[in-house]
């Protein structure tokens, strides 16, 4: 007892001494509970607590000075951006702030410079670079096939790589004991250990105080679904709910708590984790809140950004994320298995997507994002109130459902039951709608043909290469390795091609692994990989081809392209002088990966500061990469379409999952994100031209996409006429080619995914009309109806019809278009036509008066 009141004297006596005012006396306890912790001591009064007091005190220091440098740079970023709403957008600044956080499609410098730009580019970097290290080092396979056995070695060597020698020990040469044998494991454990410490030295290089820890990019990987689950994924039978919290949830929630809480308490490092936290429980309910509602994969920036010597009572702020510290390696792997990603490889690529997010956010807005984005709002809207302009025109409202997409709240959850089952939901009907999509997915050649044009390239060159790349099924390792040093991310990590027809859902691995295979199956991710990778390529090629020719002398489309992604003559002279590299084939590339080259005098013309510092540089170098590569990331989505974050922003509303308002949207608007996409890139980047002052630019280009898509919808109609085994569809007067060419615009104009899931040939007017609410209410609309067919109006045939069309149209993988083809051929059409006699014969004789079409085999009636 002597012994500990002489430690408190002596810390008051530093105390008392220290010039730093808010310094309080439970910090520095702290800090020496979290010394005995990692030295593995028994008692606090082993603790040399001069030693550690003084460490603390240079700590409290070093956050002041890091606090106080990120409030400057946060301040001259905000300035920054001020100035160039005004300067570029002075008739629209909500426009301009838009894009400052998703983007925007006119044709002014910076536009498309957007926060989710970075963000996406940042991730894909991330992500690319270590599978990049592990392909050259040949622990790719190890890396993706290890066995859970292997995956907790190579944990243990990662823990084991990371434990820093004593000074003493470090002194005589003395470096961290490694156990493990095995020299690919060992090799693989150290890339993933320092690309772990290059992340969290990139964050701190950006404002954060991160501690060295080992395994910081895997450490906190949680799956909701499984901690939410916990008494199941446990096995657990005999926990009962936590008497203390009962009244609050329901008994399951409870119990599911307490189980899992058990599970981790015994496995925490309980000094380190709880260093400050005044209430234990309080702090293990918010976690398990937190976890289950996805609230860990919001993007904070650097403020509350892990730390490792806390410098405030985290039991005191509700913002704070909290951080679990496992006891070792071992602990961490149980938690992981039992709560986390599974497995080692998924982990890791969580969380580098958390950590290219937090980058991506903070390159643009700084150290505290949603803090600077209202000032830098704030500070537009007075200055255009000066001006005689109406500041509501940049109301914080406008920019919210903008802002939770690019810090990830969007991703959270309300109630964890109804953002589950919704999420299911829609998987099952993706799933059952979707299996012709490839077929429908015609059109994107016309999409691409006028993204290449948008560039300053000929329309049907773009189409012709985009035609091309479908033909090469298995491309050279050399074309794959620069597509992903590009940025592209292949569907074999992380990418989900869904994403291309509805705003992802946070969804159970399992349900993710089956959505994956529907697409592998129905040839869509083979599409969609091959058309962006030839888009990245191409692009990339196109560029190099100009490394000749000055930015003034670029032509116009080029030179407007790079203008919107802030690339100007002293970027692009860089570019071109160090970034380019020939294949195996000998053409030549722009490869991103030849930007790490850049030197110190180069960043400094890039950013036009006089004296930056070596970490200023860093994160010069490392952000003018990132947006190299985002441009093409970015301009990939416009060439085969996909929604970007102001289109989900748009579709989501400031919802999120599991609410009432967020499971309503979501449902209404599944498979719409392609046909929004369609008007919200493809069509503002035409009318882009209008307010640049050349309308017959954008006229023009309008009509080509136009004609083009119409006329690649015809091609996709006609498919899939031929899959069912129909005649194509010849225009032989007037009225039948109207009704084609009507048919072939909806199919090529953004609704063709959409009018094949909802727009069948059966419908009324009324029920299309009720089928704008979506393919899952309009499911449930039409089991209603069957059931008051057959309870009501006493019809019990028709109510079978429509009750088995519905289900037969509600079946996961079935409507996959060569097992669709084969089923109508084999049982469908009988079952039809025994449902309803004549049935086929009325669609038969519909076909062709609509279309002139017939069959090209035996027609169904005759089967």
């Amino acid at each position: 007892m002597a012994k500990k009141n002489t430690c408190l004297v002596r810390l008051q006596g530093m105390l008392d001494k220290s010039s730093i005012g808010f310094v309080e006396k439970d910090e520095i306890m702290n800090a020496i509970k979290i010394a005995q912790s990692e030295l593995k001591l028994n008692s606090i009064d082993e603790i040399n607590v001069d030693v550690v007091a003084k460490d603390v005190q240079s700590q409290i220091i070093l956050q002041r000075k890091i606090n106080k440098r990120n409030a400057i740079e946060d301040e001259i970023k905000g300035r920054e951006l001020v100035d160039y709403v005004l300067r570029e957008f002075p008739d629209n600044p909500q426009e301009g702030l838009t894009s400052i956080l998703v983007g925007s499609n006119e044709q002014k410098a910076g536009a498309r410079a957007s926060v989710a730009v970075q963000q996406h580019a940042s991730v894909n970097q991330a992500i690319n670079g270590l599978m990049k290290q592990l392909a050259d080092n040949n622990v790719e396979t190890l890396f993706a096939k290890a066995d859970e056995p292997m995956q907790l070695r190579i944990v243990r060597t990662m823990y084991e790589l990371a434990q820093k020698p004593t000074k003493a020990e470090a002194d005589t040469g003395i470096k961290p004991v490694i156990t493990e044998k095995n020299a690919e494991i060992i090799k693989l454990a150290t890339i993933l250990h320092e690309y772990s410490e290059m992340m969290r030295i990139k964050l701190n290089d950006r404002g954060a105080n991160i501690g060295k820890i080992w395994g910081y990019v895997v450490r906190q990987s949680h799956d909701p679904y499984s901690v939410r689950d916990a008494a199941k994924v446990l096995g657990d039978t005999t926990t009962e709910a936590d008497p203390s919290i009962e009244g609050k949830w329901d008994k399951n929630y409870n119990r599911n708590f307490k189980a899992w809480k058990n599970f981790v308490m015994e496995r925490l490092d309980q000094e380190r984790t709880f260093a400050g936290v005044e209430n234990i429980d309080e702090f293990m309910l918010f976690a398990y809140n937190s976890l289950i509602k996805n609230e860990n994969l919001k993007s904070d920036g650097a403020e509350f950004t892990y730390n490792a010597k806390p410098t405030k009572n985290i039991a005191k702020s509700s913002q704070m994320k909290r951080v679990l510290h496992f006891k070792n390696a071992d602990t961490w792997f149980e938690y992981n298995k039992n709560f986390g990603m599974g497995n080692l490889n998924e982990s890791f690529f969580s969380g580098l997507t958390s950590v290219g997010r937090n980058l991506g956010i903070m390159d643009t807005l700084g150290t505290k994002p949603e803090v600077n984005f209202e000032k830098i709002r704030k500070a537009v809207a007075t200055r255009i109130t000066q001006s005689g302009q109406d500041s509501n025109k940049v109301d914080s409202k406008q920019f919210n459902k903008f802002l939770d997409v690019v810090t990830g709240r969007i991703y959270e959850t309300g109630s964890f039951t109804g953002a589950k089952w919704g999420a299911i939901t829609r998987a099952i009907a993706s799933m059952a709608k979707l299996g012709g999509a490839v077929v429908s997915a015609a059109a994107d050649l016309a999409q691409y043909g006028g993204e290449m044009r948008y560039q300053g390239r000929s329309f049907f060159g773009g189409m012709n290469e985009a035609m091309g790349s479908l033909a090469k099924i298995k491309n050279k390792k050399d074309r794959k390795n620069i597509a992903q040093m590009l940025g592209i991310m292949f569907d074999n990590s992380i990418y989900d091609v869904s994403g291309r027809f509805q705003v992802g859902d946070s969804m159970s691995k399992g349900w993710t692994n089956a959505q994956r295979t529907f697409f592998k199956y129905n040839l869509l991710s083979w599409w969609t990989n091959n058309l962006k990778e030839s888009a990245m390529l191409g692009m990339a090629n196109y560029f190099a081809k100009q490394k000749n020719i000055k930015f003034d002398d670029l032509n116009p489309g080029l030179k407007t392209l790079f203008k919107q992604y802030d690339i100007n003559s002293t970027r692009w002279n860089i570019i071109r002088n160090i970034a380019m590299e020939k294949a195996d084939d000998g053409t030549e590339f722009i490869n991103i990966a030849l930007l790490d080259k850049i030197t110190d005098s180069e960043a400094k013309l890039i950013s036009g500061l006089d004296n930056p510092s070596p970490r200023e540089l860093r994160n010069i170098k490392d952000s003018f990469k990132s947006s190299v590569s985002g441009m093409l990331l970015d301009r990939s989505t416009f060439a085969v379409i996909e929604p970007d974050a102001r289109v989900k922003a748009t579709l989501t509303r400031s919802t999120i999952a599991g609410t009432w308002g967020g499971e309503a949207i979501r449902f209404v608007g599944q498979f719409k994100a392609f046909p929004a996409s369609i008007i919200m890139k493809t069509l503002s980047r035409e009318k882009s031209f209008f307010k640049a002052g050349n309308k017959v630019r954008g006229m023009t280009g309008i009509a080509s996409i136009i004609a083009m898509s119409t006329l690649m919808g015809y091609v996709s109609m006609t498919a899939k006429d031929i899959l069912k085994g129909r005649e194509p569809r010849v225009p032989d007067d007037m009225e039948t080619f109207k009704n084609i060419f009507y048919a072939s615009f909806l199919q090529g104009g953004g609704l063709g995914i959409y009018g094949d899931v909802l727009f069948q040939e059966t419908r009324s007017g009324g029920d299309i009309a009720a089928s704008l609410l979506g393919p899952v209410p309009l499911s449930a609309f039409d089991y209603l109806q069957a059931i008051k067919y057959a309870v009501i109006d006493g019809e019990p045939s028709k109510a079978g019809k429509l009750a088995y069309r519905n289900t037969i149209a509600n079946i996961p993988f079935l409507n996959v278009f060569y097992a669709k083809a084969a089923f109508d051929y084999l049982i469908g059409h009988q079952m039809m036509e025994f449902m309803s006699p004549g049935v086929l014969k009325r669609v038969e004789k519909r076909m062709e008066k609509d279309y002139n079409q017939g069959f090209i085999f035996t027609k169904p009636s005759q089967l």
